[in-house]
């Protein structure tokens, strides 16, 4: 669950070389919380490429009260209609 708050603190994607990281990595992904592109497990020099939190990850980070206080992307445009 830590790995997942401080994915969710980084900026993604991003490539992960640590082997342990890799095997949480692993983990969240057969657990469906994480999109990314797995190396072999008995690659010489081991890269994910982690992708995004999914929806389900995002759920869990926020019923385990470790949601971001802003959101990752903010709205850049007025959505409000023109009463002109």
């Amino acid at each position: 669950m830590e790995y997942l708050q401080g994915l969710e603190r980084d900026d993604l994607p991003l490539i992960e070389s640590d082997v342990g990281n890799i095997d949480k990595l692993r983990l969240l992904r057969a657990a469906g919380m994480v999109e990314v592109r797995l190396p072999p497990v008995d690659a010489q020099q081991p890269k994910a490429h982690v992708l995004y939190i999914t929806g389900l990850g995002c759920a869990t980070l926020r019923a385990h009260g470790a949601g971001r206080a802003a959101p990752r992307l903010q709205m850049r445009c007025d959505l409000e209609s023109s009463l002109d």
